[in-house]
């Protein structure tokens, strides 16, 4: 696997930095890291609430109590109140929550039309959602055709060097570098996208057929051709691709299996309108 991908599951900074400020050297990460579940438990059933309070319904010192709230401040879980100074959750764990709801019905509603596809190309098809700057797998369909790569459900790869990355990437309404950060992008193999402007006109392209391509551009010898899953209403929930290990495509094959992946991909997106609409 790509070097570029195990990096893209490991720890942001900003976590790191969090993490150390949690508790003082010497203490278990594991108890900090259950102190701060055990907080937001307590704050969810509370309008606002005090460091003293929480050192004392948690039974830690005060200055323990100080960490653990500014951890989920600066993480954006909760909020200072300027005129109290007492802290209160904010909206993020539910837009989480609402998220995670959200992927499951994707996939759940995604089932019946992976498989489908599957059948009718014979090829691996792969569900997944744009996570920060990655694709999130949630869901796969392996058939006979030999893959030398093994992207299960729950593995991440950078969002520019996926044909789903680039398919969803085509029809955010954000400028790229504020969704994957600034260029150069890494490289996972000599034929990855590392410029904006190769980006955006990659991105181009992709509005205009409908569909991305894939060309070796996360590992070699794999091809991908994806289409984002998009409702009326314009928003993205996700992309599908389909995926073989094969030495080039010609642009018939590439069309044919694009037209394929979109008409999936427009399939799911009326199962999730119906589906929101019951």
């Amino acid at each position: 696997m790509p070097g570029a991908i195990a990096n893209a599951a490991g720890a942001h900074p900003g976590v790191t930095a969090v993490a150390s400020a949690l508790e003082p050297p010497n203490t278990s990460p594991a108890r900090a890291l259950v102190n701060l579940l055990r907080l937001i438990e307590e704050m969810r059933s509370v309008d606002q609430i005090g460091v003293t309070a929480v050192a004392k319904q948690m039974d830690m010192p005060v200055a323990t109590a100080y960490r653990l709230l500014k951890a989920l401040e600066y993480c954006g879980f909760a909020e200072q109140l300027p005129d109290s100074k007492r802290y209160r959750l904010t909206l993020k764990l539910f837009e989480i929550g609402c998220g995670v709801a959200s992927n499951v019905t994707v996939r759940d509603l995604a089932a019946v039309e992976m498989e489908r596809l599957a059948r009718q190309t014979r090829l691996a098809v792969n569900l997944g959602v744009l996570v920060g700057a990655d694709i999130l797998y949630i869901d796969k369909i392996q058939t006979d055709d030999t893959l030398v790569l093994n992207l299960p459900p729950g593995m991440r790869a950078p969002a520019h060097c996926t044909a789903m990355g680039k398919a969803i990437l085509a029809h955010v309404t954000q400028d790229p570098r504020e969704v994957i950060g600034e260029e150069p992008w890494a490289r996972s193999t000599e034929y990855s996208i590392s410029t904006y402007d190769e980006l955006m006109t990659e991105l181009a392209a992709i509005r205009k057929a409908g569909w991305a391509v894939d060309r070796q551009e996360l590992s070699l010898g794999i091809w991908c051709v994806s289409a984002p899953i998009i409702d009326a209403r314009g928003h993205v929930h996700g992309a599908i691709s389909v995926s073989t290990l094969r030495a080039s495509f010609d642009q018939s094959e590439l069309a044919d299996l694009g037209l394929q992946t979109l008409v999936t991909a427009r399939r799911i997106a009326a199962r999730i309108g119906s589906f929101g609409a019951s």
